[in-house]
């Protein structure tokens, strides 16, 4: 087939391989059988937040695209405010963690090897 589509909201939300894995994550890159990089969909519930983590030891770089809530990305314990169509991009070497606000936080993680 040459291509898939999968309903994110039909992925069972839960913990995966990821350093920072929530019970919030929906794996969509392994629904849709794509193996090049990693795609979630992570819904935080409000004040909610993920673990802090780097990827040094697996190599990946990490894009945050913020769909809709209010919250913030802390990279290396400083908090950039974090939005709707926002795109936080986190070199692997630097600890991250979103954390969402009163309204909660969605976005998609696309996590992928760094080449540099």
């Amino acid at each position: 087939m040459p291509h898939a589509v999968v309903d994110a909201f039909t992925i069972p939300a839960g913990h995966g391989p990821h350093p920072a894995a929530s019970p919030y994550d929906r794996r969509v890159s392994e629904a849709l059988d794509v193996t090049a990089f990693e795609v979630y969909q992570v819904e935080l519930p409000p004040d909610a937040e993920t673990v802090p983590h780097d990827h040094i030891d697996d190599r990946n770089d990490d894009v945050y695209a913020i769909t809709a809530g209010d919250g913030w990305l802390a990279v290396d314990d400083e908090a950039t405010p974090a939005g709707p169509g926002q795109f936080i991009s986190v070199d692997m070497r630097h600890t991250r963690h979103p954390r969402a606000g009163r309204k909660g936080l969605s976005f998609i993680a696309v996590c992928a090897e760094a080449t540099r």
